[in-house]
């Protein structure tokens, strides 16, 4: 295992929303990539969600979308090198969608 990408992939994991961080260290620590990449993932679509709405949650305001961005291509490029798990293929589209 890279234990390069593996740094970069636990500093990243900071910008996941506040009550994500924890899980997101736990994941990394057992090594459950899979869920963890699951866990971005759903981070993402609803920060972006929240956003693109009248009155977004409090608690994804101050989430740095390119660094979750840059956490989700590290953990998806990883997946793919260990070949397990897949980059949501709904992902884009739900992007899509979400911006309109």
């Amino acid at each position: 295992m890279s234990t390069t990408r593996l740094n970069i992939i636990e500093k990243l994991i900071v910008a996941l929303p506040k009550k994500d961080v924890e899980l997101g260290y736990k994941f990394l620590k057992e090594r459950d990539f899979e869920s963890l990449q699951s866990l971005v993932d759903s981070a993402s679509i609803k920060v972006r969600k929240s956003r693109n709405t009248d009155n977004p949650k409090e608690e994804y305001k101050d989430i740095n979308l390119e660094t979750l961005d840059t956490l989700k291509a590290e953990i998806d490029s990883y997946c793919m090198l260990l070949g397990i798990g897949e980059p949501d293929d709904d992902f884009v589209d739900n992007i899509d969608y979400i911006n309109g």
